[in-house]
C-alpha cells in the first residue's frame, strides 16, 4: 500500500467519526428539548404561562378559573365607579353601566391561556417571549354605541361654543370714528371638543380598567375669515350704499303682477366674506319668492242646477317660479350693481306658466248636459266632527271633471286625510278595530259616490266592503251598498268610459245630515241594473264589550260602537245599451258580526 493512500483513509475515517459525534449531540439536544418542554408543558398543563397579563393585570401561573374570577372583580369593581372627565371647572362623570358596557371574559382568559400553545405543544418562540419580555393580551370589550354617542353629546353641547363670524350692517348715521355708515363686527372665537382624542382616551380607560380622570381636551374655532376678508367686504359694502334692485313679475294678470324692493340694507346683507354673494342666503331668498307667486293650473269650473250652469269660472294659468335661474339672475344683479355707478337696477322674474286641462274655451263643448246618476245616504246621529269631515271631503271631490277614458280616485282627489289638512278626529274601522282618528266620515263619502256610480252605469275598478255593517250605511239603504277608503291601501275608483267629460257634484246638508253626490254628463243610451240581490250567513253580535279609559271621568260610560248583524250580501250588476250588454259585475260583501263597545270612564 502506497504511503499516500494510507493518509486517505485516514482522513477519510476522521470526517465520518466527527459526523457521527455532530448527529449524536443533535439527538441529545432534540431529546433534551422535547424532555424539557414536555416537562413544561406537564409543569403548567391547565395553567397559563407565566408573565402572561390581561390589560396590565397578572394572570401568569394561575387556572382558567382564577384568572376569571380575578378578572370579574377588577371589571365589576370598574363598572359600579364612574369615570370623570373634566374641562376647566366643569365635570362630567361616565358611569360604565350607563352605557353597557361589557367585557369578554372567557374570550380573553381563552386567548391567554392557549398562547404559546398549539395543539397541546409548546410553541417555542411565544414561550420564550412570555418569559423573557412578558405578553399583555388586550381585554376584550364592547359597549352601546347609541348611548355613549348620547352622552358625549350632552357632554359637547355643554362645552362647545361656536364661533361668530362676522357680520355686516348699515347705521342710520356715520360713525363718529370712522365716519362710515358701515358696521363690521369681526365675530368671535369658538371652541371645539377633540371628539376623536376624548374617545381614545375613554376606549384606553374601557381596555385598563383604569379610574384616572379625563381632561377633555378642546380645539379653538378662530371665525371664519382673517381681517383681510373682513376689510374688503366692508369697502364693497360702503360701494353699495345707496343702490336698489326693484325685482318685478308683470304677469298678464294684473291682479297677479308684483314687485319687491331690495334696499342697500338688503343686498349688503347678501354680501359674503369670502368674495362674491352668499348662494345660500340667496336660495332661501328665491324659494321665499316662489313661495308668494307658485300656483298649480285652476281648470274652468261651472255647476249645474236644473240643468243650468249657474256657476262659472274662468280657468287660471299655472305659474312656477324658476328657483334655480333665479338664484343665478340675483347673482348677476348684485354683481352689476355693485360695478356699476347706477343707484338702481332691475330684475324680471323667470316664471314658468302652465296651461289648466280645461280651458274656458272648451267648457261649452264638453258634452255636459244632464244629470246621469245619484247617489244618496243620510247620517242621522253622526257627532259633529264626523258631520265636519263628511262636508270637507265631499267639497274635496265636488266640481271633479273626469275626460273620457280617465280611471277617478277617490283617495287622489281627497288628498291627505289627517289633522295636517284639516279632518277632524271620529271613529274610523282601522284594522278590524273602531278608534278614534282624523278623517272618521270620510268613508260616507265614499259610499255615496258608489252608488251614484252605480246609478250612471259606469264601470266599477276598485271597491271594498266595511269589515262589519255600518248603521249609517243601511238608513236609507240595504246592505252591501258601501265602499270603504282608506290611503294609500284602500281606494275607490271607477272609469268614465262614455265619449264625454263627467262632472261630480256633492250636496251636504247637516240639518237633515243628507249627502248626495251626483254625475252629470251626457246619456249614450246605456241603462244600469241591479240583479239577484242576496244576503245569507246572517249572525248575532258578540255580547257587549266594556273597556277602562282613563280619559272619562270615573263612573261614566260611553259608547262608542254599536252591534251589528254579521252577514254576507252579493248582487249582481249590469250595464247594457240596448240589445248590447256593455260589462257586468258581481258585488260581494262580507261582514262580520259586531258587538257594542262602551268605554267605562276610570280617570279623575
Amino acid at each position: 500500500m502506497y504511503k499516500g493512500q494510507s493518509r486517505f483513509r485516514l482522513s477519510w475515517y476522521l470526517r465520518k467519526k466527527n459526523q457521527l459525534h455532530l448527529w449524536m449531540s443533535v439527538i441529545c439536544l432534540i431529546f433534551i428539548s422535547f424532555s424539557l418542554f414536555g416537562s413544561v408543558g406537564l409543569w403548567f398543563r391547565g395553567r397559563i404561562f407565566p408573565r402572561i397579563s390581561v390589560s396590565g393585570i397578572p394572570i401568569g401561573n394561575l387556572s382558567s378559573a382564577e384568572a376569571a374570577g380575578l378578572l370579574e372583580q377588577r371589571i365589576q369593581t370598574f363598572q359600579t365607579a364612574p369615570i370623570s372627565l373634566s374641562f376647566s371647572d366643569r365635570t362630567f362623570q361616565l358611569l360604565p353601566l350607563d352605557i353597557s358596557l361589557r367585557y369578554g371574559i372567557w374570550e380573553t382568559i381563552s386567548r391567554a391561556y392557549i398562547y404559546g400553545r398549539r395543539n397541546g405543544l409548546i410553541v417555542v418562540p411565544e414561550f420564550a417571549r412570555t418569559v423573557l419580555r412578558g405578553v399583555d393580551i388586550p381585554l376584550e370589550y364592547a359597549f352601546n354605541d347609541q348611548a355613549l354617542e348620547a352622552t358625549l353629546s350632552a357632554m359637547v353641547a355643554a362645552i362647545e361654543v361656536p364661533s361668530i363670524p362676522p357680520s355686516i350692517r348699515v347705521l342710520e348715521k356715520p360713525d363718529p370714528d370712522t365716519n362710515s355708515r358701515i358696521a363690521v363686527d369681526p365675530g368671535e372665537m369658538g371652541r371645539a371638543v377633540d371628539i376623536s382624542s376624548l374617545r381614545r382616551e375613554l376606549h384606553q380607560r374601557f381596555q385598563s380598567l383604569s379610574k384616572l380622570p379625563i381632561v377633555i381636551q378642546i380645539q379653538p374655532q378662530e371665525p371664519a375669515f382673517p381681517d383681510s376678508d373682513v376689510d374688503l367686504t366692508r369697502m364693497r359694502a360702503e360701494h353699495l350704499l345707496g343702490k336698489r334692485l326693484v325685482i318685478a313679475y308683470p304677469g298678464t294678470d294684473k291682479a297677479l303682477q308684483q314687485t319687491w324692493e331690495l334696499s342697500d340694507r338688503d343686498v349688503i346683507d347678501f354680501l359674503s366674506f369670502a368674495g362674491g354673494f352668499n348662494r345660500e342666503k340667496i336660495a332661501s331668498y328665491s324659494a321665499s319668492l316662489a313661495s308668494s307667486i307658485n300656483r298649480p293650473p285652476e281648470n274652468a269650473t261651472f255647476r249645474f242646477e236644473g240643468g243650468r250652469v249657474v256657476e262659472f269660472a274662468p280657468e287660471k294659468e299655472g305659474l312656477a317660479l324658476r328657483v334655480g335661474e333665479t338664484v343665478e339672475d340675483l347673482i348677476k344683479a348684485f354683481s352689476s350693481l355693485e360695478s356699476s355707478e347706477k343707484k338702481e337696477m332691475s330684475l324680471v322674474l323667470p316664471v314658468l306658466k302652465t296651461k289648466p286641462a280645461i280651458t274656458t274655451a272648451d267648457v261649452n263643448s264638453l258634452g255636459i248636459r244632464e244629470l246621469v246618476g245619484q247617489g244618496i245616504s243620510t247620517f242621522h246621529g253622526s257627532i259633529a266632527n264626523r258631520e265636519y269631515n263628511i262636508a270637507l271631503a265631499s267639497s274635496r271631490i265636488n266640481g271633479i271633471l273626469i275626460p273620457p277614458g280617465e280611471t277617478f280616485s277617490f283617495n287622489h282627489w281627497v288628498g291627505d286625510v289627517s289633522s295636517a289638512s284639516g279632518f277632524r278626529q271620529a271613529y274610523i274601522i282601522k284594522d278590524g278595530q273602531t278608534i278614534l282618528d282624523d278623517g272618521g266620515g270620510v268613508c260616507q263619502v265614499s259610499t255615496t259616490l258608489f252608488r251614484a256610480v252605480l246609478a250612471s252605469g259606469l264601470p266599477v275598478v276598485e271597491r271594498r266592503a266595511h269589515s262589519y255593517r255600518v248603521g249609517y250605511y243601511e238608513q236609507n239603504s240595504k246592505a252591501g251598498f258601501d265602499a270603504t277608503v282608506f290611503s294609500p291601501s284602500t281606494d275607490f275608483r271607477f272609469i268614465n268610459d262614455t265619449p264625454y267629460h263627467l262632472l261630480i257634484q256633492t250636496s251636504v246638508n247637516t240639518t237633515s245630515h243628507r249627502l248626495i253626490v251626483e254625475i252629470y254628463g251626457a246619456s249614450d243610451g246605456r241603462k244600469a241594473t241591479i240583479n239577484n240581490y242576496r244576503m245569507w250567513d246572517v249572525s248575532p253580535p258578540p255580547p257587549d264589550l266594556y273597556q277602562d279609559d282613563p280619559t272619562l271621568p270615573a263612573g261614566s260610560v260611553k259608547q262608542v260602537d254599536w252591534k251589528a248583524w254579521g252577514a254576507k250580501v252579493k248582487f249582481d250588476y249590469r250595464v247594457e245599451r240596448g240589445d248590447t250588454i256593455l260589462f257586468e259585475k258581481t258585488f260581494v260583501s262580507n261582514y262580520r258580526p259586531w258587538q257594542s263597545v262602551f268605554l267605562r270612564g276610570t280617570g279623575g
